[in-house]
């Protein structure tokens, strides 16, 4: 199982049409959403300031490829912030219901 940490634009019909697209593919096995990050980064040489919602999402290794594919698809940025990570150990009952969910 892995975890996928990516920031969203602050419009939640979009973001839940994404997560709902996401489960309906059976791509994860869930999305957790915090509801308010401010980020600032550079982008074009210029300093930007937005309101943005951050996704940890949930799936096993094996759609890993197919996922990525098909949030770079469809998440409304250019560049979106896409961060995999590993979890060193996970309880051995949400791992099966990880699995089982996404069959």
């Amino acid at each position: 199982m892995k975890i996928l940490l990516c920031t969203y634009p602050n419009d939640w019909r979009k973001l839940r049409n994404l997560i709902t697209a996401l489960l309906k593919k059976k791509l994860i096995a869930c999305a957790n959403v915090m509801n308010y990050a401010k980020s600032y980064y550079l982008w074009e040489w210029k300093i930007k300031k937005d309101e943005e919602k951050i996704i940890l999402i949930k799936y096993p290794k094996e759609k890993e490829w197919e996922l990525l594919s098909f949030i770079k698809k469809n998440h409304p940025y250019e560049v979106p912030e896409l961060i995999t990570l590993n979890p060193e150990s996970v309880d051995e009952n949400y791992l099966n219901r990880v699995y089982e969910s996404t069959k």
